[in-house]
């Protein structure tokens, strides 16, 4: 994993995307720019893992990720890829201070699963599953910007918002059974089954490679064989 300064183009780039969000110029937009890096990701880095603070936010320019966390029976499952055009966070890394006095006073039905949220760590490991380049802010920056700027805090708002949307129209998804999921993904993302390996697709799906292979040719879609399997 390598990082540097963003690129002009970049930060230009950058900037269309999150007015866009802001609906609105933003202020101080060059002292911002200033922290805005970028990082090249080999196959199988890591980006950020679960348990460790991580208060950024990544735009991904090229490349593809995989999103793990471990379910209750301790075993690794992937919940989302993020793709190219992807706003990619750790939600719970990134809450406000409002969200932790809400867990910290109990008042919450919910509260002990959003410790994660109270203590500011990440629940996600991300990994690159291909050769990939993100852009990456510091949330801190942004909520200092807030405190001054009304288009700021339109911006702060508005991205783990539509970031949330997104994952909550996929969790809306994991009702489907695995084969209906499947059919989902192969209508509205062939592209990205076509990047996907046959063990990740599985794990994605919450089903073993034999029950994937059965799914597909049921389908009539057999990925090809995965020469990692």
């Amino acid at each position: 994993m390598r990082g540097g300064v963003a690129s002009g183009h970049v930060v230009r780039s950058l900037r269309l995307l999150l007015e866009a969000y802001a609906a609105a110029e933003l202020p101080e937009w060059d002292a911002f720019a200033r922290t805005v890096h970028s990082i090249h990701l080999d196959t199988g880095d890591v980006l950020f893992s679960a348990g460790e603070p991580h208060p950024y936010i990544y735009y991904v320019e090229e490349g593809l990720l995989k999103a793990q966390m471990t379910n209750a029976r301790g075993r690794p499952i992937i919940t989302f890829f993020s793709e190219e055009g992807d706003i990619l966070a750790s939600l719970p890394a990134l809450a406000p201070e409002g969200v932790r006095l809400v867990v910290a006073r109990n008042l919450h039905p919910r509260v002990d699963e959003l410790r994660a949220a109270a203590d500011g760590v990440s629940i996600h490991t991300l990994v690159a599953l291909e050769a990939s380049l993100v852009h990456r802010f510091d949330y801190r920056v942004v909520e200092r910007l807030a405190a001054r700027h009304s288009a700021w805090s339109r911006m702060a708002n508005a991205v783990p918002l539509m970031y949330g949307i997104s994952l909550q129209a996929d969790a809306g998804l994991l009702r489907n059974s695995p084969e209906q999921r499947y059919r989902t993904l192969l209508d509205r993302q062939p592209d990205l089954v076509a990047r996907i390996s046959r063990r990740d697709l599985a794990s994605y799906l919450n089903v073993t490679d034999v029950a994937l292979s059965r799914i597909a040719k049921r389908v009539g879609a057999e990925p090809e064989p995965d020469p990692e399997a």
